[in-house]
């Protein structure tokens, strides 16, 4: 899904949350969370571009059908359970509901509007166990894909 999609999202969950508890912290940080983990295509960019920013190659989001790599280590269901479970703290509701909300919606966003993403691309210790390699964590072959 591309950035604008993950903000109108994040946006419904962040309302959802302040119309749900009436907190503004925990809804603008579950607005920021559900579009800022995107930041962590900045890996998989410099892994396959190098350091030299190219807005077109950036703006293309499709860094792993170069590389032929898949880290975005921050897009794991592992990482969002740990967060859920160290917040169960009651005081931590509206903040543990609202980031939750936001990155689940941010992944099943991502794995409807990117067809070429199985279920388990978004388990870390899926990709670490195939070596973040895409013909391994991906449904169909990046680099074929490219080349039509």
């Amino acid at each position: 899904m591309r950035t604008s999609g993950h903000i109108v999202v994040s946006a419904s969950v962040g309302f959802f949350t302040y119309a749900t508890f009436g907190e503004l912290a925990p809804a603008i940080t579950s607005f920021l969370v559900g579009t800022l983990i995107d930041l962590d295509h900045i890996i998989d960019y410099i892994y396959a571009h190098g350091k030299k920013w190219d807005w077109k190659k950036i703006n293309g989001a499709h860094h792993e059908r170069v590389s032929g790599k898949l880290y975005v280590p921050l897009h794991s269901y592992e990482l969002l359970l740990l967060f859920f479970l160290l917040t169960l703290d009651s005081s931590l509701t509206p903040w543990r509901v609202g980031i939750s909300l936001s990155i689940l919606a941010h992944f099943l966003c991502d794995q409807f509007c990117n067809p070429g993403r199985k279920f388990s691309t978004y388990f870390l210790i899926h990709r670490i166990i195939h070596k973040f390699d895409t013909k391994k964590v991906l449904r169909d072959n990046p680099k074929k894909a490219l080349a039509r």
